[in-house]
């Protein structure tokens, strides 16, 4: 990611900016109606997400990029079932899965829920980057 914000910074213009988004080393989980259901597993992900942080750091260390403004917000991905929500998990995020027992734990929740969705929910960074001054 490092390599990408020294492209990026080598493209922005003087007056423009990057914005940064990537999730936060918060695991993602499954909800219904606001209550935890279960984790969605993905083994790497802490990893990667702290590698990414870590690539912001590294620029705005260089002095390519300064944090304009910055921000954490939490995103959801709502599905009409816990299957539509798995198949979407399985196929869209690198390497997740959303686990036999959350599965099973996630339609008890819908059971007893009239008119609530499952839906996963991600801790997001955000950050406006303005070209640094070298």
């Amino acid at each position: 990611m490092v390599d990408a914000l020294r492209r990026a910074h080598r493209m922005v213009k003087p007056d423009g900016f990057v914005l940064d988004l990537h999730p936060s080393v918060t695991p993602a989980s499954v909800e219904v109606g606001g209550t935890t259901t279960g984790p969605i597993v993905s083994p790497d992900a802490k990893r990667r997400h702290a590698a990414a942080g870590v690539a912001l750091a590294t620029v705005i260390d260089e002095r390519l990029f300064s944090v304009d403004q910055a921000a954490r917000f939490t995103f959801y991905t709502y599905a009409d079932s816990i299957e539509e929500l798995r198949e979407h998990i399985e196929e869209n995020w690198r390497d997740s899965r959303i686990e036999d027992r959350t599965v099973d734990l996630t339609r008890a929740a819908l059971r007893g829920s009239r008119g609530v969705r499952p839906r996963s929910r991600e801790e997001v960074h955000i950050a406006r980057l303005r070209p640094g001054q070298l």
